[in-house]
C-alpha cells in the first residue's frame, strides 16, 4: 500500500536555468542585476549565457558610471602627454588628440560590447561621472548606426567640451537632416546628483546652544551657498522635484543666462532635455517684469526665453489658485513639452522618461498632473524662497495706480464692506476681489515678499511671522533658524553675553 503513493522525498526543486527560462521572470529579474552580474551569470554556462545573451531586454539598460574598464585615473587628467601612456595597447603618438586620449578606456569598453553583439541592442545609456565621455564619443554613439542609443545621460562630465556639444545638439536637429534622424530621443545634461533620502528637518531642536559644537555650518542647508531648504514645507521624499514646490532643481541659467537656451530652443520637439523653457510663465508675467529684471533679459538674448530653473507645484497662484496660460498637462499636452525625469527608464521610450508621478488627493481621486515652473526673472519679488508660494500678476502687480492702492488701504482701516467709487472704475469684479483680499495689507508699491535673513532669502508674510522674532530684551530682529543660540524669546548675544548695552542701529 505504501509502494502505490507517490514518492516527493527524490524530487529537486527547479533550477535557476528552469526559473530563468521563464520570459516574464527573467524580464523582472535583470532589472535589479548590475551589468557585470548579468556577465558574471553568463559565464556560469553555455545555455544560461545564450538564455541571456539572447533576451531582448537584457542589455536595453546599460549604466557604465561604475564601470572599472571606463575609468580614467585622476594623475592623467591634469596632463595630457603622460610619456607614452598606453590604451589597449595603442601608443600615445603626437597624433593623438585631445578627445581620442581620454576617450580610449570608453571605447574599449564598447568595443567588448560590440564583440558580444548586445551594442546594438542598448537604448538607454548611462555615463555620469566619466571623465572618458567627449564630444566626438557622443558624437559616434548618436550618428553611426552601430548604436541604437534612445535616451543618454552624460551628467557631470569632466571633460565634455559644452560649446562643441551645443553644436552637435543643433546640428542633428537641423531641417535638412533625414528622414528619421536623429535616433537620440533624450539627454540628460542638467538634472543634479540625488542626495539619499532624509526626514524632515526639526528647525526647533537642531539649533540649541552648545559650546563643543558652536555653529550651524554641520548642519544641512547652512553652508554659503547651499541649496536652500524649505522651512515651511512638509517632507518631500518620493516626490518628484519638477511637479513639487520644491524651489531651484537645476543650477545652470539659474543666476545667469545660460548658452544652452539657444540649443533647447532648436531642439524643440525632436530632443528632449532634463529641462525645459521659461515659456508659459515668461508669457504671463511680461507685462509685470520687475525692472532690473526687464532690463537684464533685454540687453542679454532678447526673444529667447530663459532656463525654467525654478518648480512651483501644480497648486497655481498662492492666493486665486491661477495657473500660467498654457502650461503643459499631462495627458493633454504633447509629451515634449515636459522635462525628462530621473532616473531614466529601462525600456528606452521617450513616454516612460517623462511620465510625472500619479497625483492623487487625500479622497483617493486623481488630480492632473500639471507643469508649473519658471525662471528667476519672472518671479522677482513675488516668490518665498521658504514655503515656494508664489503670486500672478493678477495678485500681484507692482504698476497699480497709487490711488487705487491708497483706496484700498483707506478701506482696510475704515473697515468698510464695499470698495470705493474709484476702484470700482479702474478694475473689473474678478480683479476687486483679489485685491481687497490679498494687497489689503500691502503699502502701495510694497512688495510681496521681504528679505530678513540672507540664508532664508525672500519670504512671505506667513513665513517671516513663523521664522522672524524680535527679542524681548534688545528689541532687535533676528532668523530664529539661522541665528545659533537663540530661544523664542531672545536673541543669541542676548542669552549667552548678559544682553546688549544699546540697540542696534542698522
Amino acid at each position: 500500500m505504501a509502494d502505490d503513493l507517490p514518492s516527493t522525498t527524490h524530487q529537486l526543486p527547479p533550477s535557476l536555468l528552469d526559473i530563468l527560462s521563464n520570459s516574464i521572470i527573467l524580464d523582472g529579474t535583470l532589472p535589479y542585476l548590475s551589468l557585470s552580474s548579468i556577465f558574471a551569470l553568463a559565464r556560469t554556462s553555455h545555455t544560461l549565457r545564450d538564455l541571456v545573451y539572447n533576451a531582448p531586454r537584457a542589455f536595453r539598460y546599460v549604466d557604465l558610471s561604475k564601470c572599472r574598464g571606463a575609468y580614467v585615473p585622476p594623475n592623467l587628467l591634469t596632463r595630457l602627454d603622460s610619456g607614452g601612456h598606453s590604451w589597449r595597447a595603442e601608443r600615445m603618438d603626437e597624433h593623438l588628440t585631445e578627445d581620442e586620449f581620454y576617450a580610449g578606456p570608453l571605447r574599449g569598453v564598447f568595443g567588448k560590447l560590440r564583440r558580444m553583439k548586445v551594442l546594438q541592442g542598448v537604448h538607454t545609456m548611462v555615463l555620469d561621472d566619466l571623465a572618458s565621455v567627449t564630444v566626438d564619443l557622443i558624437n559616434d554613439i548618436v550618428t553611426t548606426p552601430e548604436y541604437n542609443v534612445r535616451l543618454l545621460s552624460i551628467r557631470r562630465c569632466l571633460n565634455v567640451n559644452q560649446p562643441k556639444l551645443q553644436q552637435l545638439l543643433c546640428h542633428l536637429c537641423r531641417p535638412s537632416r533625414p528622414e528619421g534622424t536623429p535616433r537620440l530621443q533624450g539627454l540628460y545634461v542638467f538634472t543634479p546628483p540625488a542626495f539619499p533620502s532624509q526626514e524632515p528637518f526639526d528647525y526647533i531642536h537642531a539649533f540649541h546652544y552648545n559650546f563643543d559644537t558652536m555653529g550651524v555650518l554641520g548642519y544641512r542647508g547652512a553652508q554659503l551657498g547651499a541649496q536652500h531648504q524649505t522651512n515651511c514645507t512638509t517632507n518631500l521624499r518620493n516626490v518628484e522635484p519638477w511637479y513639487a514646490a520644491s524651489g531651484q532643481v537645476i543650477s545652470q541659467g539659474h543666476a545667469q543666462r545660460s548658452s544652452w537656451e539657444e540649443t533647447l530652443q532648436t531642439c524643440k520637439g525632436i530632443i528632449s532635455f532634463d529641462a525645459v523653457l521659461c515659456t508659459h510663465m515668461h508669457a504671463d508675467m511680461a507685462p509685470v517684469l520687475h525692472v532690473a529684471s526687464r532690463d537684464y533679459l533685454t540687453k542679454n538674448k532678447p526673444g529667447i526665453p530663459p532656463l525654467a530653473t525654478v518648480a512651483l507645484g501644480p497648486s497655481g497662484c498662492a492666493s486665486c489658485g491661477r495657473n500660467p496660460h498654457g502650461a503643459p498637462v499631462w495627458g493633454e499636452s504633447d509629451v515634449r513639452d515636459f522635462p525628462l525625469l530621473w532616473p531614466p527608464p529601462r525600456s528606452g521610450k521617450l513616454i516612460d522618461a517623462v511620465r510625472p508621478p500619479p497625483r492623487v488627493a487625500e479622497d483617493g481621486q486623481t488630480l492632473p498632473a500639471r507643469l508649473i515652473v519658471s525662471c528667476t526673472w519672472c518671479l522677482t519679488n513675488r516668490h518665498c524662497d521658504s514655503c515656494h508660494r508664489w503670486w500672478c500678476a493678477d495678485c500681484y502687480n507692482p504698476k497699480l495706480s497709487r490711488q487705487l492702492l491708497t483706496d484700498i488701504e483707506r478701506l482696510s482701516h475704515a473697515a468698510h464692506g464695499m470698495l470705493p467709487a474709484s476702484a470700482l472704475k479702474e478694475s473689473n469684479e474678478g480683479d476687486r476681489v483679489k485685491l481687497h483680499s490679498n494687497l489689503l495689507s500691502l503699502n502701495p508699491g510694497q512688495a510681496a515678499v521681504t528679505l530678513n535673513c540672507w540664508e532664508c532669502g525672500r519670504q512671505c508674510q506667513d513665513c517671516t511671522r513663523q521664522w522672524a522674532k524680535t527679542c524681548k530684551t534688545c528689541k532687535g530682529s533676528y532668523c530664529f533658524v539661522h541665528n545659533t543660540g537663540c530661544d523664542e524669546k531672545n536673541c543669541d548675544w542676548c542669552m549667552h553675553r548678559g544682553g546688549r548695552r544699546t540697540r542696534e542701529l542698522y
